[in-house]
């Protein structure tokens, strides 16, 4: 078990960053990436499609006899991880939240978040605790068409940048920004310049590499350290 491969899914190419953050931080790990561009995006989906979407993805890496099952995405996440758990109790299962709880812990005495998310994840339970501990602190502002810009502009991110600039328009005095879409870390450079350089960014890629590395080292089923970690690239695109 401990050279079998970690899987690893998201709805597009968002969660290319988070597997790249995995792979920095367990090199000697095999990862099979499974991109569900079929059902892509789906941060405007019901939390139906979601759920068998996300479920979907996670019987076909399982069956690919992964080790541990990284959701490399916030809406998935929020709405799907626990049935994942509930399918499949004997397996490591990490989930990506928006980085709300560090992002708050850091914030100056009177300043706010913005948290950049999905209308499904700003509607989940999950997220609607994390937000309702930040208080005043945190702004949530959805965006349902951000993920799908992305996609479709990923080779030449210029095209989004406008699009950055007025959804950020109304939050010019944020202290911070969360990026609470794995997709949104394609922006992160954007939403740099918007700010002048001036403003910190969260994303829950480093915590969900972090606690992988845990939960596989409790297990024992890291990877020796002799292996060479390998990249495995799947899509469910539609026909």
């Amino acid at each position: 078990m401990r050279e079998n491969p970690i899987g690893v899914f998201d709805s597009g190419v968002g969660g290319l960053f988070v597997l790249n953050r995995l792979a920095a931080a367990l090199p000697s790990e095999r990862f099979i990436y499974l991109a569900d561009e079929a059902n892509m995006p789906y941060g405007v989906k019901d939390d139906g499609e979601i759920k068998r979407a996300a479920c979907a993805c996670a019987s076909t890496l399982f069956s690919m006899n992964c080790k541990a099952l990284v959701v490399a995405c916030n809406t998935a996440t929020a709405v799907a991880v626990d049935d994942i758990r509930r399918l499949y109790p004997n397996r490591i299962v990490i989930g990506l939240e928006p980085a709300v709880k560090p992002c708050c812990n850091e914030l100056g005495k009177n300043g706010y978040a913005v948290a950049l998310v999905t209308p499904a994840t700003a509607e989940s339970r999950k997220f609607k605790r994390l937000a309702a501990a930040a208080g005043d602190r945190l702004v949530s502002a959805p965006q349902p068409h951000l993920a799908r810009m992305i996609e479709e502009n990923v080779c030449d991110l210029s095209a989004v940048e406008p699009y950055v600039k007025e959804i950020l328009s109304p939050y010019e005095t944020a202290e911070s920004v969360i990026l609470g879409c794995s997709h949104y870390s394609c922006i992160a450079n954007a939403v740099k310049r918007f700010y002048g350089g001036n403003i910190k960014i969260y994303d829950g890629a480093d915590g969900a590499a972090a606690r992988l590395s845990y939960c596989l080292a409790l297990a024992g089923l890291l990877a020796p350290q002799c292996e060479t970690g390998s990249m495995r690239f799947l899509s469910t695109a539609r026909a």
